[in-house]
């Protein structure tokens, strides 16, 4: 489908097929076809995993995540980023009120079609890979 460029005159009649170009129009966009404006730093991918590398919740443009070693994952994307994107991501780990460990979230391969992520933990005493839940968007820049 390609993006079609629109004007609409004040208080003129919106036909259904007006509507129609409309909703081809918001498609294009949100799919960032080629023929639609360029949008910058929006999602363009989305996944929530357990420890276990399993999907739960919510994904979008996520094929499937691998478990590839202790505390380290690889997302792979149904889409291909060119250039450069980023990510953001959240978690929940922890061990209560005890648990004096801080955790991060490490991407250390990043390619066009897939990214490459491990979980980390640090005391006062020491540091390593860890399993836990995650979520993580990606945008194009």
């Amino acid at each position: 489908m390609a993006f079609t460029a629109l004007s609409f005159s004040s208080g003129e009649v919106l036909t259904s097929s007006k509507m129609n170009l409309l909703m081809s129009n918001f498609k294009s966009f949100a799919n960032q076809d080629a023929t639609a404006p360029t949008i910058t730093n929006i999602p363009r991918a989305w996944v929530n995993h357990d420890a276990a590398a399993t999907m739960v919740g919510s994904q979008y443009n996520i094929t499937s995540v691998s478990d590839i070693g202790f505390g380290k994952y690889q997302a792979n994307f149904s889409i291909v980023f060119s250039g450069t994107y980023g990510a953001t991501w959240g978690f929940r780990a922890g061990g209560g009120q005890g648990d004096n460990r801080m955790r991060n979230i490490t991407l250390y391969t990043m390619a066009s079609t897939y990214v490459q992520y491990k979980g980390r933990n640090s005391t006062t005493q020491q540091s390593g890979d860890e399993e836990f839940p995650m979520s993580l968007t990606f945008w194009q820049e």
